[in-house]
This record gives C-alpha cells, structure tokens and sequence, in this order.
C-alpha cells in the first residue's frame, strides 16, 4: 500500500516538473512574440511621429463591436444607417470581458481587459499545444507548435479584443482531449468553443468521429457504422457527450428569439457585412477574378485555397477529425465570401496540425519557415498600425 502511494506520489510530481519545465518554455516564446508586436508598434510611432499606446493601436474593426457588446449589451434592431448589427458577434467572449472588467480597477479599460483575456487565451493554447504534441509524439517536445500559435501570420488577432485566441484554446482543448480518448472534457470544450464562435459547432463531427476511431479504428463498414450508432443509444453518457457540443449555440439562438424574434438573426445580419456568392467555388472564382476589394480580394481566395490544400493533407495524413473540422468551419464562411478568411484559417487549430506535421522532421525547412513567420507577422503588426491592413483584416 505504502509503496502504490509512494509510486503515485513520484508520478505526480514528474508530471508537475514536466508541466513546469513546458509551460516556462511556452511563456518565452510567448513574451518574445509580444516583444515584436511592442517593436512593431515602437517603429511605427517612429515613422509616424507620434505616441499611441499598443492596446490603442489595436483597437479597431471588430474590437470595437465586442466592447460596445461588453458595455452596453445586444441591441434589438439593426442600425437604421448601416444595417448592422452587434448580435452578430456570439456572447462568451464579451461575457467573459464583462466578467474579469468587474473584477479588475476601474483604470482598466474594456479595451484592455479585452486584450489581457485573449492574451491568457493565446498563453493557454499554446502550452496545451504542445501537450497534445507531446502526447502523440513522445519524442518531440512540441514547442514549434507553441511557435506557430505565437508567431504565424495573421495570428495578430490573438493579442487583441478579438475571439480568435479564445476559439483557438478551447478548440485546442478539445482535440487534445480526444487524442487522451477523454470525450467528456472535450465535449465540454467544444460547448464553449460554440459559445464562442458559430463554427465551434462542428466540433461534435470531429468528436463523432473520434468516438467511431476509438471504437473501430478507420474500418468503415455498415455494420461497424450501424453498431456505433446503437452503443451511442445504449450509452447515455456518449449521447450526453455529444448533445452538449452545439448546445452553447442552441442557447444563444434562444435568446436571439426572445432578443429579435428571429432564432437565425446572427446568420441573416451577416449580409450587411458580406456579399453572397451562395457557394465556395463561386467564392473562390469571383474572389480570384477581382470582385471589387482589389488585390484583398484574390489574396482571400489564395489563402482560403491554402487552407483547404492542408485540410486535404490532413486526410492523406488520415486525420479526419482535424479536417473535417476545418473544411466545415472554413466552408461556411466561403459560401458567402472570402472576406477575412485569412484569420479564419489561421484562428483554426486544424490547419495548425497540418503545418506541424507536414514540417516534422524537416529541420532545414522548419527553420525557414520560422524565419519567414517572425518577418511577415512582424510586418503585419505595423501595417495594422499604420492602417494598411485591410487585405489583413
């Protein structure tokens, strides 16, 4: 008995050691990506002869919806003007702003709340990225996952009042707890993950398909198929699992009702914002034609086309979970259109995977593409500044 004790005692405290050694890494690859972003800010207010905080300089496009949500709630109606509307924006995040506002001085503006909650997001999601690494990998030790979270192009928005970062954790979350075979905490991720952002709600085919691969492995066959079916039945805490993932969505589509009188007021507002090409190819064809945004618009299109090339190399990897994921959460924004999708591919964790496991081994080209990642994200960081973004945005 003494022994067993003694045994779990010293595991413990392994895990403790690793869990400190990994997270004291991650913490400076961290600081040092928010050292370029206070570097890029410092030679712009160089360059431009003035002096704007960082967390000012952030502060625009969809930062500002989501403070106005954090302070003044949703409103009913669109705007009479514009058409829009901030119910647009789902609510976890700004509850959450709203939360730590009330906790923190009054000096702290929502702003920068804003910014100290996505920056814990993004601290989080890259020490549980390299966990999940690491778990799959015992030899790695993941931390050029921990890299590309950090320093990638367009992952500017995970140091702002933006839902990037926090999406990013909790999908992060939850993929590193279907790869423990842990289905419960990661359906209770991906419950947040949907509370956050509409896409989370896909989560649950992901776990699907987890579930079937624990079972059965990747043997399709109608009999495999017809006997998961049944054990989710027989099974009331696999159903549970899987009825909570898009359950935070259901929720705030209830509210909407009682809000608007519309239960898809989120999806029907977003035509004030994007044209609708009803189809990805459309998007993709009219976006690389030059549809009137200029070179944003076949910039768009290149990218999206980039992200669903590693999304079809996750399937050749036999990752499906990952790729489903990200051709559903990318398909539904280019059914519409192409604009933002730059961020949208880069704020999903499946196109994280992809990019760590097509570079694993490839030591040369790991090293150039971290190269090019410090360059092109600090370059990014001063056009927002300077307001020569909007092909970023």
């Amino acid at each position: 008995m003494q022994t067993g004790r003694n045994d779990m005692i010293r595991k413990m405290n392994a895990g403790v050691k690793e869990n400190t050694r990994i997270f004291a890494a991650v913490l400076i690859l961290f600081v040092l990506s928010r050292m370029l972003l206070t570097f890029a800010a410092c030679a712009y207010n160089y360059a431009a002869g003035t002096y704007t905080k960082t967390w000012d300089l952030l502060y625009k496009f969809d930062a500002l919806w989501y403070v106005d949500i954090v302070e003044n709630g949703y409103q009913s109606v669109p705007n009479s003007v514009t058409g829009y509307a901030n119910y647009a924006f789902y609510p976890f995040y700004p509850i959450v702003v709203r939360v730590a506002k009330g906790l923190l001085p009054d000096r702290f503006t929502t702003n920068q709340v804003g910014i100290m909650v996505s920056n814990l997001c993004t601290l989080i999601a890259g020490f549980v990225g390299v966990k999940a690494v690491r778990a799959k990998y015992s030899e790695d030790t993941g931390y050029f996952m921990a890299f590309l979270i950090f320093f990638a192009p367009h992952t500017l928005y995970f140091s702002m009042t933006y839902t990037e970062a926090m999406f990013m954790m909790f999908t992060i979350c939850f993929f590193y707890f279907c790869g423990q075979r842990k289905f419960l905490p990661a359906a209770i991720a991906a419950f947040f993950a949907a509370f956050t952002r509409i896409a989370g709600v896909f989560l649950v085919f992901s776990l699907l398909l987890y579930m079937y691969e624990a079972d059965y492995g990747w043997k399709f066959g109608w009999r495999n198929i017809a006997d998961f079916i049944r054990q989710i039945f027989l099974c009331p805490l696999r159903l549970f699992e899987i009825l909570i993932c898009p359950l935070g969505i259901f929720g705030y589509f209830y509210y909407l009702y009682r809000l608007t009188g519309d239960v898809w007021a989120s999806a029907h507002i977003q035509v004030a914002w994007h044209n609708s090409y009803e189809g990805i190819l459309r998007t993709l064809f009219y976006n690389l034609l030059d549809s009137g945004s200029g070179t944003s618009s076949q910039y768009w299109a290149l990218y999206a086309v980039f992200g669903i090339g590693m999304f079809v190399y996750l399937c050749w990897r036999k990752q499906f979970a990952a790729a489903v994921f990200g051709i559903l959460a990318v398909g539904i924004s280019l059914r519409t259109d192409a604009i933002a999708i730059s961020r949208y591919i880069m704020g999903n964790f499946a196109t994280y995977i992809a990019l760590y496991e097509l570079l694993r081994g490839r030591e040369t080209v790991r090293m150039v593409v971290m190269n090019v990642c410090i360059i092109v994200s600090g370059l990014m960081y001063y056009m927002w500044f300077a307001g020569e973004c909007y092909f970023i945005f």
